[in-house]
Order: structure tokens, then sequence, then C-alpha cells
């Protein structure tokens, strides 16, 4: 590097050989320059073709997506889902504005850059090779064991932290949300809505067993799990926080996706008859219902982050069949499920027992969405992972 910076002001040397080396530095960075320019370059030609802006779904991804509700009948994907008991797509997602359109825009072009995938899929690989596949070297993923992988991102929430259990509320904070739950309910109850809330448990934390034993746990207790608590014992809320549901079920079958960091459709369905049992007192086992498998080659969102797809395409996918919900538990209801990537799977198993769901992502919630959908039941659901965002009073107007 210091021959490179002397070369460019002129003191790499003199004579002959000094000339030599400033005209080898100085292609050297030429080389360089042009090598930092050509991607974005390349991409931006790229995406001006027809049929050519942002990147491809495989057919695993289409499929997946598509059963979990995140795909509409004209093949777009669209993050706030919204449908009917029958699946059907209705209703258009909320422009972005602002930061938010700048920040999408961005994500969209560095997503989109050419080489990308293959850049991260040769970094992992070798960091993978070099350590004897025991660690990948990846902003977003973490492997741990029995080829199961973690969301490790810092950007996204802070589900290490939430496994470790270091980042836990204060007493502050909790009433805070606990205040807004409070307002939120009385708020749709004058309305005639019912109101209920369900953070869903970050995988590591139904899966510790696999986490590397390099990541030490300074609590067991997550902050999902103290916010459940501080609710179940100071508000008459419903909070449903269904770790001990998932934990009892686990080794009948898999409930998380090995590859990606959401629960599968058969996790789906524990955690609402977890929602079930508390709203209404009724439930219904795993195997009293049947879900057909789909694929048995799926690889997911971690292993797509880290260009891992190929080698790591090793989940199966399960499939609700809502017919074979027990109708004892349906409610001729309107349901409006307010939540994040959680809420597809979710609410397609909600599709087995109300009239009407609809789902919208959190994050793009208006509040005329209730005048909209006229529900009878408002859920609002957020990863533990997020769980903070209950502080916010998004549904009140």
């Amino acid at each position: 590097m210091c021959t490179v910076i002397c070369a460019w002001f002129g003191r790499a040397g003199t004579g002959r050989a000094g000339y030599q080396m400033k005209n080898r530095d100085k292609w050297i960075t030429i080389a360089f320059l042009i090598f930092i320019l050509v991607i974005p370059l390349v991409t931006v030609a790229r995406n001006m073709l027809p049929g050519q802006g942002g990147q491809e779904l495989s057919e695993d991804e289409k499929t997946v997506l598509e059963q979990n509700g995140a795909i509409t009948e004209d093949g777009n994907v669209h993050t706030g889902n919204t449908g009917t008991g029958d699946g059907t797509a209705q209703g258009n997602q909320p422009k972005a504005t602002g930061f938010a359109k700048l920040q999408s825009g961005i994500d969209q072009f560095t997503d989109g850059l050419f080489g990308r995938t293959k850049l991260i899929a040769f970094n992992t690989g070798l960091t993978s090779l070099l350590t004897g596949g025991t660690y990948i070297e990846s902003t977003q993923t973490l492997k741990g064991k029995n080829n199961m992988f973690f969301y490790k991102t810092e950007l996204d929430g802070k589900p290490i932290w939430d496994y470790m259990g270091i980042n836990h509320f204060t007493d502050e904070e909790m009433a805070a949300i606990a205040a807004n739950l409070t307002a939120t309910r009385e708020h749709l109850n004058a309305v005639g809505i019912e109101f209920y809330t369900m953070c869903i448990p970050n995988k590591e934390i139904i899966y510790a067993e696999n986490m590397p034993d390099t990541i030490a746990r300074v609590n067991e207790v997550s902050r999902g799990e103290q916010l459940a608590d501080y609710l179940h014992e100071n508000t008459d809320l419903v909070f449903v926080y269904p770790k001990d549901a998932l934990m009892a079920n686990k080794d009948k079958i898999q409930l998380y996706y090995s590859t990606d960091s959401h629960s599968n459709q058969v996790g789906a369905f524990v955690n609402m008859q977890e929602f079930f049992r508390t709203v209404y007192d009724t439930h219904a086992e795993i195997d009293s219902v049947t879900f057909r498998t789909d694929a048995t080659d799926y690889a997911g969102d971690l292993v797509t982050m880290a260009g891992l797809t190929d080698k790591y395409d090793i989940d199966t996918v399960y499939v609700f069949e809502q017919d074979s919900a027990d109708r004892a538990q349906y409610h001729d209801q309107v349901l409006l499920y307010v939540g994040d990537s959680f809420g597809g799977f979710l609410s397609q198993i909600c599709k087995g027992y109300y009239k009407e769901v609809y789902w919208e992502d959190a994050r793009d919630f208006q509040y005329s969405m209730l005048d909209r959908y006229n529900p009878d039941v408002v859920i609002w659901e957020r990863a533990e992972r997020y769980c903070e965002v209950f502080a916010e009073p998004i549904l009140i107007k």
C-alpha cells in the first residue's frame, strides 16, 4: 500500500527501476478502479434491459412464497399480503416515501449487483473450506450444529443478543409497551374490534441446542419471554408467546426451517393453536390435521444470503391443508393480521379457522385499512427480535 501511495506522488524510486515501479503501480491502481466501477455499471446496464429489473426468484422461492401468501395472482411479491379465506389477493400496498423510498432503492440496487451472488458464495465457501465446514464468513448468517443456520444480523433486530439474554427491557420500557397495548385494545374495543397480540420466539430460542458453543448465554430468559412474563403479571392483556408449545412439539417434527429464519407451516400451526388455547380455550394437536409435503429440497433465506443455496437445499416444505381444520374451532369472523414476515405463514393457518383473513405488514399499516377490511378481530404479531415495536401506537388513530 505504501508503494502504491508513493508511486502516485513520484517517490517510489529513481532511475529506470523507479520508473518501472511507478508505471506498474499505476496500472495496478487503474485495474482496481476499473474492477470496482465495472460491477455497478454492468448492473445499471443490465437493469435497463427489458424484463431485467431486479432479481429473478428461483422456482423453489416462488413455490414457498406462494404457499405462504406472499405472491399475488399475477406473480408479484409483496411484503404485506391481503387475502380472503380462499386465498384471493386484494388491495394495494402504500408506496414508500422520503428516506424509506431512498433506502428501498439502495437495497434493490445492491441486491441486484452483477456477480454479487457468486462473490458471496465464493467468500462463504472459502471460509467453510478453511475451517472444515464449521464456520462461514457472513454478516447475516451463522452456521450452527446439524446443518442448522441462524440469523445473526444486528441491523434487522438483534436475534443473537436475544439468545444471549443481554438486551433485556427496563421496567420503564415494559411499562410503556403495556400502556400502549392497553390503549390500543381500549381503542379497538370501543369500535367493536377484538384485539390480541402475539410474539413469535426467535429460532435461536427454540433450537438452542444447535447454536455454536462459542456463543454463551448470559441469561436463558430472552427479552420476549421477559416481556410476556411482565405483561401476564401486571396486566390483563392477551399476549401470546408460544415458546412452551413449540418446545413441547419440536421433537415430533421440525418446526423451523434449518436454512431459513422462519418457522415452517407446522410451527405456524403450533403457534396459532396456542393462540386458540389462550383466547378460545380450544386446542388441536399436530397429528389431528393434514400437512402435505410440497418439496424436500428447499433452500431458505439464510443460505440464500450466504450464497449457499446449491449446497444446502435440504429443507422440507409442509403445507397446511385448510380443509383438515377442526370445524369446532371455526369462527364466523373477519380477521386482520398485522405483523411481519411470519404473518404470511400464520395467516395461511388462520384461513382454515376464520371466515375471512387479511394480512398486512405492520410497517405499511395505515389506520384506513380498518375501514377497508372491517375486521371483527385484529391480531398484532411481531417476531421476538422486533418486540420493542409494541411500544409504537400504530393501531391508534
